[in-house]
């Protein structure tokens, strides 16, 4: 899990949210701003799940492995996270390979 230090507030979040250059992907679309630390936030919407109990599962979910890529490829800058109907769809595996690989693959492009 993400520290609680690493998320953001919710003006840093409107902040980044309206700055940060948007990359858009198959289950997610992501959010990203350049900094000197790592700080992250995700956003599951009704659309992709209706019971909280199942939108909080998947935004702790992708917390986790925002902290593990964190850890494994020390990431840099702003991360904001948000699911796309489809993401409800995939399995654990399948959801976890397919943001690792996206990530990875857009940090390398910049």
């Amino acid at each position: 899990m993400v520290k609680k230090s690493s998320r953001l507030t919710r003006t840093q979040f409107a902040e980044y949210f309206k700055s940060g250059r948007r990359h858009h992907f198959a289950h997610f679309t992501l959010i990203h701003s350049p900094a000197p630390t790592f700080a992250c936030a995700v956003v599951v919407g009704k659309k992709v799940a209706k019971g909280a109990v199942r939108r909080n599962t998947l935004k702790r979910r992708v917390l986790a492995r925002l902290a593990y890529l964190h850890k494994e490829q020390t990431l840099k800058g702003v991360f904001i996270i948000i699911l796309k109907p489809s993401y409800n769809t995939l399995t654990r595996t399948a959801a976890n390979e397919f943001m690792s690989k996206s990530i990875a693959a857009f940090t390398q492009s910049t």
